[in-house]
C-alpha cells in the first residue's frame, strides 16, 4: 500500500473515533493526503511530511502530529527507488551517485 493511502486511511480512522470538530479537520487532511500532497516525494510542499506536520499542530492534533514527525508516515524504501529511477536530469543523478543516494541498479536489465 502506498503511504498516501495508508496516511489518509490513519487519518480516517482516527477521524471516526474524534470529536465532531476534529472528525473535519482530520477527514479534510485525509483527503488532501490521499492525493499524495503530503509525500515525502510530491510536488505540492518541500517536505510533505513536515507541511502536515505543521498544519496538524495549527490545528491542535498534537497527537497525530507526533506520529508524523516521528517518521510514521515517511516513503518506503520502494517509493525513495521509484523516485530516484523517474529522475532523468543527468545533474541530478550525477549528485545522487555522487552522494551514493542513487537507485539501486543491481536488478536493471
Amino acid at each position: 500500500m502506498k503511504t498516501s493511502d495508508r496516511l489518509a486511511a490513519e487519518l480516517r480512522a482516527v477521524a471516526a473515533k474524534a470529536s465532531t470538530a476534529n472528525r473535519v479537520k482530520y477527514e479534510a487532511l485525509a483527503d488532501r493526503a490521499v492525493t499524495g500532497e503530503f509525500d515525502d516525494y510530491g510536488d505540492a510542499h518541500v517536505c510533505g511530511p513536515t507541511a502536515l506536520y505543521r498544519e496538524l499542530l495549527a490545528a491542535g492534533l498534537t497527537k497525530f502530529a507526533s506520529r508524523v514527525a516521528a517518521g510514521e508516515f515517511d516513503a518506503t524504501r520502494e517509493e525513495s527507488e521509484e523516485w530516484a529511477r523517474s529522475q532523468t536530469d543527468p545533474e541530478t543523478v550525477r549528485l545522487m551517485s555522487a552522494l551514493g543516494i542513487g537507485p539501486d541498479r543491481s536488478k536493471d536489465q
